[in-house]
């Protein structure tokens, strides 16, 4: 192979990384190769910026091994129970909670509440029939479960007899019941000596001291009635209607076990800075076991990584590189240009690298964890591309310092995610300097809100939300100034994409190329800032970038500074310098101030994606006055014209910004010159702009949705009609005048081909039956009436 085709082929290859590839395998194969190369070379350095630093070599001492070195702690430590342990002490605990019995203190009427309904239900049913047996008093006794005998049931056969023993009954209720009375089954199920009787305030007793419903019976009979059938049907209904007074209260005994519980001391002491935990050369007791223990699981969580600092290289670059894997294949699938050119390929992988590099310098010099850049990282990729590019770079950051670097695994790698979830998605927002303040506000209390609900679950201390919460603030700020005000400008030149505060920048009106431009131009300017208002209430209602779009329409036009008397918004009434001029002379003085505008820009670095504007605002249409006007001469001499001559080079408006300003161009310049612009006659002439442009194709490149075309369609007549709204009526004397004046004005405005008025007789068809031919019409004759470069921008059909 000769010098020249090895050098042509490196030259190809080296062309295939910084563009898209062609179909053969050459390309290909250098297109990703190169970037796989950088992430394999990342991955492979990455780990090598944390030095390599073991778990703690005593996790391999067990109890009756020799310690081969003293064990020193580095810091204070409360040492936990061992899991057997502490159960154990709480069960202890738990059984040491006696049983509590609430004295119910309406138990005596709730008891004498129940006799006395029996025996009025009793003495109903008795009355029903001779026999004390009958259905009905069955039916009593079944409902109210108490079993009596017929020898019993002649006894309360008789009133007397019932209300002897409902009063007895309820002496026994009212003396006994009061003092306590439980049943026999509620003791048993306690193995307690003593229980807690609540009567308003606690007192302990014997459990064989409480009085079982067998002791209180016994106390009751001395209450019956004298006669033997008597004290039978009393003894019969005490048993059955008797409602023991002292209850167990198992919510309240469950309350007190669990926090008999809750209150065992989960320590057994604490290892202070500097205590030796293990001495060299003996035997490691089961006590100092446990204590290192602790101390080994605290010493991890410190570490914070997840990945063994001893493990082997080739597993710590596998899992940096599966991180870096994940923002490549986001670029590759979600944002293709960023992939398909090598500048920003490294600029958001480096960036990533950077948070972990500046991870690495936090550690080594054991700076808090809130400094560690992953605001930068949100910051400059939020500002310069997008939020969701921001936020894959800043939760495959996080993960990556999860891995490799000495932060707590939950704690701090979420705090510092949200805050720089918090940076990814606000810095666009940031238009203003006093805006970054809000940002830092925002980042702040993104790292206050993670904080404070690690810490009521996982138990860390509230005095390290506040340090957090300090070195957080500082952070962002440090972070939010450096970033906004040095990296992403640097960023912004070597990408070329703007920023919204450059676009801001280059908004100002007092900016130097466009004061230059109200100097020398003047009808331009104004021209320029009628399309600005236009463009950026249609992308507004669209969701397109307005701002980009006003800065666009301010400099759409710079190219007119160039030759400036040969556009109509510039010239003095009644000199048109293009009279004098042959059609094609025209057309490449109109069009020039493209290539011109290109160039002005090139010379006052604006950047690249202003250069679109000025190219793309017509497109490749048609400079049709003049083109026309060739043809008619042709005609004359048998001559050709080649359309070519009078088209705009272009290319076609490949963004809906672009496109938005192409439509506002034509809008504004055809209804400026309206006879009668009336909110009818604006609507039709922005429908024959549109569907002008839509005939031309010079909507086909653009990303413009038919929604999208309707939206913009009302926000340009929102803005139109609002500027030439109908003004009020004035005296007669007055009014008269100013028909005057508006009858010399462009209304009576001449062709510059033809020399006829043509512009009031066809406006005035605008609104008629065939309202689109009529507003083309109107359309074409205010642009051939008051602007020749207008042409273009008029519909032709």
């Amino acid at each position: 192979m000769s010098a020249a085709r090895f050098h042509e082929s490196w030259r190809d290859l080296g062309h295939a990384v910084n563009r898209e590839p062609e179909e053969n395998w050459r390309a290909q194969s250098a297109h990703h190769g190169v970037r796989i190369v950088i992430v394999l070379l990342l991955a492979l350095g990455l780990p090598l910026l944390f030095p390599g630093q073991e778990g703690p070599e005593q996790n391999r001492l067990e109890p009756g091994m020799v310690a081969p070195a003293d064990v020193i702690a580095s810091f204070d430590l409360p040492v936990p129970k061992p899991p057997e342990q502490m159960e154990r002490e709480r069960s202890v605990a738990e059984r040491a909670v006696l049983p509590i019995f609430q004295l119910d203190r309406t138990a005596a009427d709730s008891s004498e509440a129940r006799v006395t309904a029996f025996l009025e239900a009793l003495g109903r049913a008795l009355a029903t029939s001779e026999d004390p047996q009958n259905a009905a008093v069955e039916q009593v006794l079944a409902g109210f479960d108490v079993s009596l005998g017929p020898a019993q049931l002649a006894y309360l056969d008789q009133p007397q007899n019932r209300r002897e023993v409902r009063q007895t009954l309820s002496r026994a209720f009212r003396e006994l019941l009061p003092g306590g009375v439980v049943s026999a089954q509620a003791i048993s199920d306690f193995d307690q000596e003593r229980v807690v009787v609540r009567n308003g305030e606690d007192r302990t007793a014997r459990r064989d001291s409480l009085t079982t419903v067998g002791d209180y019976a016994e106390d009751a009979f001395a209450y019956a009635p004298s006669s033997v059938q008597g004290f039978r049907a009393f003894q019969s209904l005490l048993l059955a209607f008797t409602m023991p007074s002292l209850r167990p209260d198992e919510a309240a005994w469950m309350s007190e076990r669990q926090l008999a519980r809750a209150q065992v001391d989960s320590t057994v002491g604490m290892i202070v800075q500097n205590e030796r935990i293990v001495t060299a050369h003996e035997r490691v007791t089961q006590s100092q076991y446990d204590r290192l223990q602790a101390y080994n699981a605290e010493l991890s969580l410190r570490r914070g990584s997840l990945i063994n600092r001893g493990g082997h290289l080739a597993g710590r670059a596998l899992f940096t590189a599966l991180l870096l894997v994940l923002v490549g294949g986001t670029l590759f699938l979600f944002r293709p240009f960023a992939y398909r050119e090598i500048r920003h390929f490294l600029i958001v992988i480096g960036l990533v690298a950077t948070s972990v590099a500046g991870a690495a310098l936090v550690e080594q010099l054991s700076l808090p964890s809130q400094l560690v850049p992953i605001v930068v990282v949100a910051l400059a990729i939020g500002a310069v591309y997008d939020g969701m590019l921001a936020l894959v770079a800043v939760l495959a950051s996080t993960l990556l310092l999860m891995g490799l670097a000495t932060l707590a695994p939950l704690y701090d790698t979420v705090t510092l995610a949200l805050g720089g979830a918090v940076a990814a998605l606000g810095v666009r927002g940031v238009r203003r300097r006093r805006q970054s303040w809000a940002l830092i506000a925002g980042i702040t209390a993104a790292y206050l809100v993670g904080g404070l609900a690690l810490t009521l679950l996982g138990g860390f201390s509230f005095g390290s939300l506040l340090e957090a919460l300090m070195w957080g603030f500082v952070g962002a700020t440090l972070y939010t100034v450096l970033t906004l005000g040095g990296l992403v400008p640097l960023l912004e030149k070597i990408t070329g994409i703007s920023t919204a505060q450059t676009l801001l920048e280059l908004s100002d009106l007092n900016a130097p190329l466009l004061r230059e431009l109200s100097l020398k131009a003047p009808g331009t300017y104004a021209h320029s800032i009628n399309i600005a208002n236009l463009a950026e209430a249609a992308c507004e209602a669209i969701g397109a970038d307005s701002l980009l779009v006003r800065a666009g329409s301010y400099y759409h036009d710079i190219g007119k500074m160039v030759n400036p008397q040969y556009f109509v918004e510039n010239q003095p009434k009644g000199r048109n310098p293009h009279d004098r001029l042959p059609p094609l002379r025209s057309a490449a003085i109109i069009r020039d101030h493209v290539r011109d505008g290109v160039r002005l820009a090139v010379e006052h670095r604006l950047p690249p994606m202003i250069h679109d504007f000025i190219r793309e605002h017509h497109g490749t249409g048609l400079i049709r006055f003049f083109y026309d006007k060739a043809v008619e001469e042709a005609e004359e001499e048998a001559g050709d014209v080649n359309p070519g001559d009078f088209a705009y080079l272009g290319p076609k408006p490949q963004t809906r910004e672009t496109a938005i300003l192409m439509l506002a161009d034509g809008i504004e310049s055809a209804t400026r010159v309206l006879g009668d612009p009336t909110p009818e006659r604006i609507r039709a002439t922005i429908e024959a702009i549109v569907d002008a442009r839509f005939a031309e194709g010079q909507l086909d490149q653009c990303p413009l949705t038919l929604r999208e075309i309707d939206r913009s369609k009302a926000a340009f007549a929102r803005v139109l009609i609002g500027m030439y709204h109908r003004r009020i009526d004035y005296p007669s004397g007055v009014r008269s005048r100013e028909e005057g004046e508006e009858s010399a004005g462009p209304a009576e405005s001449k062709s510059p081909a033809t020399g006829t008025p043509r512009l009031r007789r066809r406006s005035e068809r605008v609104g008629s039956e065939d309202q689109l031919e009529a507003a083309l019409e109107a359309v074409d004759a205010a642009v051939d009436a008051a602007d020749p470069e207008a042409s273009v921008r008029a519909a032709d059909e």
